[in-house]
């Protein structure tokens, strides 16, 4: 993650980035005329000691870059956070026994992103990771689609998605990969801790991520249903179906 402050825009993005893992807000820019729209939220930032400062339109859209601004932008500093590496080997036993990991393989419309995050972070997983190349990175777009909610989960780009998957196996973890040739989700029992693999909207996993699956899975569908589901829908269903397992035990 950057250690260099940068502007969020937008109502939720706001409002998830107030005590989001590893953030702090320098100040928020507030549309003069919505006041009383977010005067909620203006508390909540007041009382929590941020700097809050009433502009006129023409300052948020020059900070915003043309994203819908909703009257609202936040300066944000992003503290520098371990590595992906570091985090695994701080895990607790406790921490590790339950852990659900979200792997993206070169995930790269911003869309997809957001809503796979914003799903992760649901149904309470613990991190996301991908690779460093040909993948979407965490911009504006992927904050708004995921409703902010992704600040809440670290994002880990990491060099060699394959290789990590190993470790994470050395590591104890189950890895399960989303593929439309898998077994049905509702045939297989998720075995935790365990990673999700999610693979790119047009090719899905590569064929040596695909390598080190322990088993593929797929979202069962009505037969006259369409060939697929599309990156985020597929995630939501099997991250839903993983954790209704765990629950039962």
């Amino acid at each position: 993650m950057s250690a260099k402050p940068r502007w969020v825009v937008g109502r939720h993005v706001v409002e998830e980035a107030l005590g989001a893992l590893g953030k702090k807000l320098l100040q928020v820019l507030v549309y003069t005329g919505d006041r009383e729209r977010h005067a909620d939220l203006i508390a909540k930032l007041k009382h929590a000691g941020v700097k809050v400062r009433f502009v006129e339109r023409h300052e948020l859209e020059k900070v915003s870059g043309g994203a819908p601004h909703q009257g609202l932008a936040a300066e944000v500093f992003e503290k520098k956070v371990v590595g992906f590496n570091e985090w695994l080997g701080n895990l607790t036993n406790e921490e590790r026994k339950n852990c659900l990991v979200v792997a993206l393989d070169e995930i790269q419309d911003p869309h997809n992103f957001g809503a796979i995050g914003r799903s992760a972070v649901c149904f309470g997983a613990k991190a996301i990771i991908h690779p460093e190349r040909r993948t979407a990175p965490v911009t504006q777009a992927v904050l708004q689609a995921s409703a902010g909610a992704i600040q809440k989960i670290p994002v880990y780009a990491v060099g060699n998605l394959a290789q990590t998957l190993l470790k994470m196996k050395e590591a104890g973890f189950w890895v399960y990969g989303a593929d439309m040739d898998g077994r049905p989700a509702w045939e297989i029992k998720f075995n935790f801790p365990m990673v999700l693999v999610i693979g790119s909207e047009g090719k899905g996993m590569r064929e040596l991520v695909r390598s080190y699956c322990d088993e593929l899975t797929s979202v069962p569908q009505s037969p006259d249903g369409v060939d697929s589901l599309n990156a985020s829908c597929a995630a939501s269903v099997l991250l839903y179906e993983a954790v209704r397992q765990s629950s039962l035990g």
